[in-house]
């Protein structure tokens, strides 16, 4: 890469997101990911060398290219599109601000839409559900595990916050809570009830913990788990389940399902919009919302209790009733 390209986007990335911004690691490993793609797309697809881009040879059709590319020959969902977008959206939102010739460019670039992402059916484990994996971790006296799926349903953490907490986030005092910390590299903390700060300091006292940095919870092999392997967990935990009770455990469940089963636990239960976007750590209500939907098992008894039987009794003569399923077969 050479000329303003290259230094715009070395600037961009390093000085200007992590400095200026206060974006997290996280966030720039998101950006770098999405402007190496970039590079391969040029590469590969318009056998542009790295070295050869100019910051005028990229345009909107060309964007809008790369975003179809990832689509269609990198296989990403249509979220992962828009979050590449709009990497893509604050870099020329940068180089408008410092280079205003390009202004033109930019506008162009910031014009482009995101692409509408189809209503997703949150995944999330019923009450019921929770109370038969409580149980069951009891009875099979699995402390750690049992310990590890509390802390995640009572902070409703997502797991990037759940693996990072360390011992000096606890408060195990009376008004017990737990400092997490979230996107952005916002903090905020969450109080817990008594049983789970008795429960978190028996595992404490079970499993001494001195790896170095002092995290809550470790792997068997004594390092920081991951996202994936949170994941393995979670996903053994919930077959051993379903084959115990075949009638529950049906979902398609992952680590962030505890989050989305706290949040929607506490809406069944009244709780405002409001507190749960706190709680949660959104930054707008919106991310919210998808929560404010019906229990599915309470909707369809609250249908079923207030729905009038159908009495067909002797209303059609045995010729009728043939005829109008001819009928209905005809127009299925």
């Amino acid at each position: 890469m050479t000329n303003r390209f290259s230094k715009l986007l070395q600037h961009f990335l390093t000085s200007y997101i992590m400095g200026e911004c206060n974006y997290s690691v996280n966030t720039k490993a998101s950006y770098s990911t999405t402007f190496y793609l970039l590079l391969v797309f040029l590469k590969k697809e318009k056998n542009i060398n790295p070295n050869k881009i100019e910051i005028e040879l990229i345009t909107k059709d060309l964007i809008i290219q790369f975003l179809d590319w990832l689509e269609t020959q990198r296989h990403v969902s249509i979220r992962t599109r828009n979050q590449r977008l709009a990497a893509i959206k604050s870099f020329y939102k940068y180089v408008q601000v410092n280079e205003p010739d390009l202004l033109d460019t930019c506008l162009n670039i910031l014009s482009i839409k995101n692409k509408k992402v189809p209503n997703k059916m949150i995944s999330y484990f019923s009450e019921e559900e929770m109370k038969l994996m409580i149980n069951y971790l009891n009875e099979e006296k699995n402390l750690k595990l049992l310990t590890m799926i509390c802390v995640l349903y009572e902070s409703a953490s997502r797991v990037s916050e759940f693996i990072s907490i360390k011992l000096d986030d606890l408060n195990l005092n009376e008004n017990a809570t737990i400092t997490l910390h979230g996107k952005g590299n916002k903090t905020r903390i969450i109080p817990i009830s008594k049983e789970l700060a008795m429960l978190i300091n028996k595992y404490l006292e079970d499993s001494y913990i001195n790896y170095g940095d002092d995290y809550l919870f470790y792997s068997n092999q004594k390092k920081k788990y991951s996202r994936f392997g949170i994941n393995y967990i979670i996903n053994q935990l919930v077959e051993k389940l379903h084959l115990i009770y075949p009638n529950y455990f049906n979902g398609n469940y992952h680590p962030h399902s505890i989050r989305h089963t706290k949040a929607t636990h506490l809406y069944n239960n009244s709780t405002p919009l409001l507190y749960i976007k706190d709680f949660l750590g959104h930054s707008t209500i919106t991310s919210t919302e998808i929560y404010a939907k019906p229990d599915m098992k309470k909707e369809r008894q609250e249908i079923l209790k207030n729905a009038q039987e159908l009495d067909v009794k002797n209303k059609y003569s045995k010729d009728k009733k043939e005829a109008l399923d001819d009928w209905l077969k005809k127009n299925m």
